[in-house]
């Protein structure tokens, strides 16, 4: 009878934390989408600082470091330290553009892509980004199986937003958003 009882139970919490891990798995498409939707949209557009509450910022023993080319911003590696996400203003001839960008580490133990499906990316992506819908969607193939899927406003847009992803077969690499800084 106790053996019995303790099978009993044994199973039971073997179903109990088979359906925990499941209820809280995260797959690299929800967090594709929050890189976009909450952390580097928003940046762009606001100047809100993403990436507040995740990852950690790279230390001194970090391959990965802060992007000098952009000024008033910041990095965090996230996501088990597989991408480094930086932030920052970048100035050029014509006008400052906030950029929030999201690349890979290439860290020994780690993953250099977002794992997702990329032949429907530019269908699936808009319908969990509204903002995306209202942008001129744009593909271009680079060569052999590499892709950029890009997103920007339409022309005369006074913030020239722009959003950018590498991706190859079923993945995604790089991540790159950027708009015009409100004239101060």
């Amino acid at each position: 009878m106790k053996r019995l009882g303790f099978l009993t139970g044994a199973v039971l919490a073997g179903i109990g934390v088979f359906l925990f891990n499941q209820w809280r798995h995260v797959s690299d498409d929800d967090r594709l989408i929050a890189v976009l939707a909450d952390h580097c949209i928003p940046y762009v557009q606001t100047g809100e600082t993403p990436f507040q509450n995740l990852g950690r910022a790279p230390g001194v023993y970090d391959a990965a470091g802060p992007d000098n080319t952009l000024t008033d911003g910041g990095a965090r590696l996230i996501f088990d330290l597989r991408f480094i996400a930086h932030w920052g203003v970048s100035t050029d001839d014509q006008a400052s553009r906030r950029v929030c960008k999201v690349l890979p580490t290439y860290g020994d133990a780690t993953v250099p892509f977002f794992s997702t499906n990329t032949n429907d990316l530019t269908a699936r992506l808009p319908r969990h980004i509204p903002m995306l819908g209202s942008l001129t969607a744009e593909n271009n193939q680079l060569g052999g199986d590499v892709v950029t899927y890009g997103w920007r406003a339409a022309a005369g847009d006074d913030t020239d937003l722009q959003v950018v992803l590498l991706a190859g077969p079923a993945q995604v690499s790089n991540v790159v958003v950027t708009a015009i800084v409100d004239a101060q």
